[in-house]
């Protein structure tokens, strides 16, 4: 059975490289730029993992991260931004975010991150 990631990025580079290599992993990939369309599919669909970045055309990762406390939904994240000041990552649940990587980030090592966090082999 084929586990279910959620990438929300507004960049499409990101996206589609991303996506291109869970999918040849045998991952489901969603896909939300903004907000408001990631936390709908957090409520809509159930994912082994979540990959978010910071800043966003509509709110931020942090609409994201809230909205995943408020409901209760324990999603292993990996934050992934161009910046993050000392002060912003202290800001960030251990519970929730696992992992933070800077942009630009190697696709593979990503991959392999998010199906351990999947509990899948990489």
């Amino acid at each position: 059975m084929a586990r279910s990631v959620l990438i929300v990025d507004d960049d499409p580079h990101v996206v589609d490289a991303l996506r291109a290599e869970l999918e040849a992993r045998d991952v489901n990939v969603e896909t939300a730029g903004d907000a408001p369309s990631a936390c709908a599919l957090l409520d809509e669909h159930r994912f082994c993992g979540l990959v978010l970045d910071v800043v966003l055309t509509d709110g931020n990762g942090f609409d994201v991260l809230r909205h995943l406390e408020r409901t209760g939904a324990n999603i292993p994240t990996v934050v992934i931004t161009q910046k993050l000041p000392a002060y912003v990552r202290e800001m960030l649940d251990e519970q929730q975010v696992k992992l933070v990587f800077p942009k630009p980030i190697e696709m593979r090592v990503l991959t392999a991150v998010i199906l351990g966090l999947c509990g899948m082999e990489s």
